[in-house]
């Protein structure tokens, strides 16, 4: 067995679905592979072991924009899965002209993604930087503030039981890869059979995904993601909403991904296809 890391920023249905199947399933152990998880929110990308695959794609883009030399290869999802929840009386987005808006700290992609959603609907309320999705939903369900960008670790149905409603998807606003496999260049160039086997065991566990009748989804759901039973059916909806089945993203959406986060960040733009190489998977498919 070759022992691997596999770096996110969030421990959710949005980064580590794949993952989470992968091992579930024993796919892993097929392929020669042992996956040692790792927090990577607060390591510096120089300081992450050489062995290590990255599951947050977006901020994976920022890096890549402000320098730094990745590859990502596989595309899990190009709809970001963050929605934007309104307080009990709160009923379009609209609203929050004036009001307060609890989102993620200003350097996480998430936050940029709020910015974008806010500024196409027009409104430019106050941002109310958290530290995580207990804190926002907190907030927001205490009526301290107008609205909170939630990640998929809040389904909808219990968000809603505490008297919010949504009031946005970010993925129906905003269209780029935010989550897969992505690897430094000089792992991507020294150990292409590494990455190939990664790559295929993750179009393993994504077929899983959209398989109608797949237990392990299930099972993979409820047991590394605690996602209750009666709220099942929400989270398979959700992600087959979100995820790419192919693994792979078109060329549009790349190219505007890279274009749209540079504006965003106020970097120099960079050619997608320095980061996005996505052989494997579309050899695969």
């Amino acid at each position: 067995m070759e022992e691997i890391h596999l770096a996110f920023k969030a421990h959710d249905i949005h980064e580590l679905l794949c993952h989470g199947i992968a091992e579930k399933g024993g796919f892993y152990r097929d392929a020669g592979i042992h996956v040692r998880l790792l927090d990577s929110t607060f390591v510096p990308d120089e300081a992450l072991p050489d062995n290590t695959f990255l599951s947050a794609c977006g901020a994976v883009l920022a890096g890549f924009l402000s320098g730094k030399d990745y590859k990502v290869v596989f595309v899990a999802c190009d709809r970001p899965m963050f929605w934007v929840y309104g307080r009990q009386g709160i009923e379009q987005i609209e609203e929050l002209a004036q009001g307060r808006v609890a989102t993620f700290p200003e350097a996480a992609p998430p936050a940029q993604f709020l910015k974008k959603l806010l500024a196409n609907a027009g409104v430019a309320p106050g941002l109310v930087p958290c530290r995580d999705d207990v804190s926002r939903l907190a907030l927001v369900s205490s009526g301290s503030v107008d609205a909170a960008l939630l990640s998929s670790n809040c389904l909808s149905t219990e968000v809603n039981e505490g008297g919010c409603r949504v009031l946005a998807f970010v993925g129906d606003e905003i269209r780029l890869p935010s989550a897969g496999l992505a690897v430094t260049t000089s792992l991507f160039n020294g150990r292409p059979d590494l990455v190939e086997k990664m790559v295929w065991t993750y179009r393993r566990a994504m077929k899983c995904v959209f398989d109608e009748n797949s237990i392990l989804l299930k099972r993979t759901l409820s047991e590394t993601f605690a996602v209750s039973e009666h709220n099942l059916d929400e989270a398979i909806k959700l992600t087959r909403q979100s995820y790419n089945s192919a693994g792979f993203s078109c060329d549009r959406i790349l190219i505007a991904a890279v274009e749209k986060m540079a504006a965003e960040l106020g970097r120099p733009s960079r050619d997608s296809a320095d980061l996005y190489e996505l052989n494997y998977i579309r050899f695969l498919n």
